[in-house]
């Protein structure tokens, strides 16, 4: 959806688990390497019951500094910042989830 915004991550390949696909997405999206932590937030059903969000925070490894490489825009959000942007609606419940995790 244009002009929407959303997290950084992907479908999770035959044989991946879902760290893994998360390491890779945030490589091919963004240019940077990650260690995964915890999960954020409860499983978010989305195309009708056929697809799962999961969302998990990640750390940014050796100085990496991410690149819009698939978007056309990425932004560092502080708590406070959290809803200045338009959130995909599946996206919109991990932002309460990840408010009080943020400065």
């Amino acid at each position: 959806m244009a002009g929407k915004w959303e997290f950084p991550g992907g479908k999770v390949d035959p044989g991946e688990t879902e760290v893994q696909a998360l390491i890779r997405e945030c490589q091919e999206e963004l240019g940077v390497n990650v260690a995964v932590g915890a999960r954020v937030g409860d499983d978010i059903s989305m195309l009708n019951g056929t697809a799962v969000l999961k969302v998990y925070v990640a750390t940014l490894l050796n100085g990496d500094q991410p690149l819009p490489l698939e978007h056309s825009d990425l932004r560092w959000l502080g708590s406070k910042e959290l809803y200045s942007v338009p959130w995909l609606p599946a996206d919109a419940p991990i932002v309460t989830a990840l408010e009080p995790l943020l400065p």
